[in-house]
């Protein structure tokens, strides 16, 4: 056996043992003041006599633990984790393991096997500490919005970005889109379910991008996601860090991880097939993750039924009408038609744009009809009767008249 240092509550057994030795107290006494039973109390006396105090060192110390694990099993593991869950955490590798390979072992062993064989690398934590914040008491009263730029499909896909909103409250997932950039678009595809099964939150959570805010200089206004939000009567809130968007934020780091993972077994490699399968996904996480709200009573409002959702999840700008009722949006003359009774002239309308792609032409509540064409077309045309209409003087062609330049008027009509 090697020699190893004795720890304080052996040393103290010796110092009592000693006593015994020169018959100053009994096992008896010495069994009271060890805190040891006295079969025990004679074990350790026995081994005293024979070995001195070195004999009272635990024998279990620096042996191999019985409940170690052999290591052709671990070589058997660590394999399995390079081929099946590389960039995956030791937590969601030993729930795979125990659930494809019946092979069932704590997380902690699962990190420091990877640490072994070099899969893991354990971080300092030099993280700025930011006080925690109490969750919303009820379900509906404040949704953290973001999106995450990250190789979603490991390089068997196009890069893409996944917008998401989760629940303060309960760290539920309500809704996710995946789109190639972070984008109005994708924040509203992303919110509309929301919006239709349980209704309009109380508050949303964003940061400061573009998206949400006008970042150019001093100039004022609304994006068109904080239109629509003030449309829908919802408050919108933005965020100085991301560590103050806790909830979405430790979403987005469990995302990266099991939905990567899922997609790549399931041989998702775009953006069509992932939206379709984020719904189940999101039902699994929920139900593993989310957490039961203190207030079982929700706070999400219902839609307004007279104004319909496409119209406020849209894209809006003012146009304003020519005297001949005609307007120019992104490269195309619409000619409208003005409703009976309204005057449109130099009036300023709404054009707004959908989801669905769909252009309405609104003023005032009134839908307006209308008629399109190319502006090129418009400008061709509008060229074509200006040159027309300078070759005729008084009636009558001049571009009939041949210059004095021209061959007939030379001698002999020759050239």
């Amino acid at each position: 056996m090697k020699d190893y240092f004795m720890s304080q509550k052996e040393v103290d057994r010796a110092f009592v043992l000693a006593k015994v030795q020169e018959n100053q107290i009994t096992l008896k006494q010495a069994a009271e003041a060890m805190l040891l039973s006295y079969p025990q109390t004679k074990r350790c006396w026995a081994r005293y006599k024979k070995e001195g105090s070195k004999g009272l060192i635990s024998r279990k110390r620096g042996a191999k633990s019985n409940r170690a694990v052999a290591q052709e099993e671990r070589k058997k593991i660590a394999k399995i984790i390079v081929e099946d869950y590389r960039g995956c955490k030791p937590l969601f590798i030993s729930e795979k393991l125990y659930q494809y390979h019946n092979i069932n072992y704590s997380s902690e062993f699962i990190r420091q096997l990877m640490i072994e064989y070099h899969l893991w690398f354990p971080k300092r934590d030099k993280r700025k500490i930011h006080p925690r914040r109490q969750r919303k008491e009820s379900e509906g009263t404040l949704l953290q919005g973001d999106a995450s730029d990250h190789d979603w499909f490991e390089g068997r896909g196009s890069k893409c970005h996944l917008h998401l909103f989760v629940d303060d409250a309960t760290s539920r997932i309500e809704g996710g889109r995946f789109e190639l950039e972070e984008t109005t678009e994708g924040y509203y595809k992303a919110l509309k379910p929301v919006l239709e099964q349980k209704g309009r939150p109380a508050s949303i959570y964003t940061d400061k991008r573009g998206t949400f805010v006008v970042n150019q200089g001093k100039k004022r206004g609304k994006t068109q996601f904080a239109r629509a939000m003030k449309e829908l009567d919802i408050n919108m809130i933005t965020a100085h860090s991301p560590q103050a968007k806790g909830r979405i934020e430790r979403a987005f780091r469990t995302l990266q991880e099991r939905l990567v993972w899922e997609m790549r077994i399931n041989q998702i490699c775009d953006m069509e097939k992932a939206n379709h399968f984020l719904p189940s996904f999101f039902e699994e996480y929920n139900n593993k993750y989310a957490e039961e709200a203190s207030n079982p009573c929700d706070v999400y409002r219902p839609l307004n039924k007279n104004t319909p959702l496409k119209h406020v999840l849209s894209t809006k700008e003012e146009r304003t009408v020519s005297k001949n009722l005609e307007i120019q949006y992104k490269n195309e003359i619409y000619q409208l038609i003005s409703p009976e009774g309204v005057r449109l002239q130099n009036k300023k309308i709404t054009v707004i744009t959908t989801l669905e792609k769909e252009l309405i032409f609104e003023y005032q509540g009134h839908k307006l009809d209308h008629a399109y064409y190319s502006a090129l077309e418009y400008k061709r045309s509008k060229l074509s009767i200006n040159k027309l209409m300078d070759n005729w003087k008084d009636g009558q062609r001049t571009d009939l008249k041949p210059s004095k330049h021209h061959p007939w008027k030379r001698a002999g009509g020759q050239t």
